[in-house]
């Protein structure tokens, strides 16, 4: 059982977590799949997320062949993204987010974020939410050399937030992102989005819970 005052800090990852962004990404690779004539896209998709770019273009190329133009598809699928990001006036903050974020700002604890996304990427998307200043400390996907599943981006995280790994939460919600920060010997606590969680996941998992209000709410009370 831990408790806010016995934490060292949380890290989070971003898509699918603070962002609900997994079912916009997908929604773009079907834009693409039709534009293109690629078949079962959406068992594709789903196989790239918690990945980083770099693996989710292997992924697509190991899918759709390996002659297809995959730096050509993936700045469409981003295109598509962002005009799918407009049409919705932003992307959309998963339940509980700004509360929790702003709930741990004022307990005056450590917050990092571990995104599978470029840096880049993911200043930009937290800057025009009006998160960006919630977070000390951001590693983005192409500040490492191994991804997700490797614990590589949360030992990163840890190192530059200055905490301890074994006493610090890591807040993901897919399945290479549990399996990177139970790696790293942090408590993985479990957020399912779109993944079921499947028996590995679990037992690797600190905990699992529904939300990140639920996150909020038993850090504050009971604990986890």
């Amino acid at each position: 059982m831990i408790r806010a005052g016995e934490m060292d800090g949380v890290v989070f990852d971003m898509d699918g977590v603070i962002f609900d962004s997994e079912t916009l990404g997908i929604k773009a690779w079907k834009v693409i799949a039709d534009r293109y004539g690629f078949e079962d896209i959406e068992t594709v998709a789903m196989k790239c997320i918690g990945r980083s770019t770099k693996d989710t273009m292997a992924i697509i190329k190991e899918s759709y062949g390996e002659d297809i133009d995959i730096d050509k598809l993936y700045a469409e699928c981003r295109a598509v993204m962002k005009d799918i990001i407009r049409e919705n006036h932003g992307i959309p903050k998963k339940a509980g987010a700004v509360e929790l974020l702003s709930w741990l700002r004022e307990k005056g604890i450590k917050v990092a974020l571990a995104s599978s996304t470029s840096y880049r990427t993911v200043v930009e998307e937290l800057t025009e939410a009006g998160l960006r200043d919630y977070f000390e400390v951001i590693v983005g996907g192409d500040m490492i050399e191994n991804s997700k599943p490797e614990p590589d981006i949360y030992l990163m995280a840890c190192e530059k937030l200055g905490v301890r790994p074994e006493n610090t939460i890591a807040v993901e919600d897919s399945r290479n992102g549990i399996i990177s920060a139970y790696r790293a010997g942090m408590k993985a606590v479990l957020v399912p989005d779109l993944i079921e969680p499947d028996e590995e996941m679990l037992k690797m998992a600190y905990t699992k819970l529904s939300s990140l209000t639920e996150l909020r709410e038993r850090l504050s009370e009971t604990g986890i």
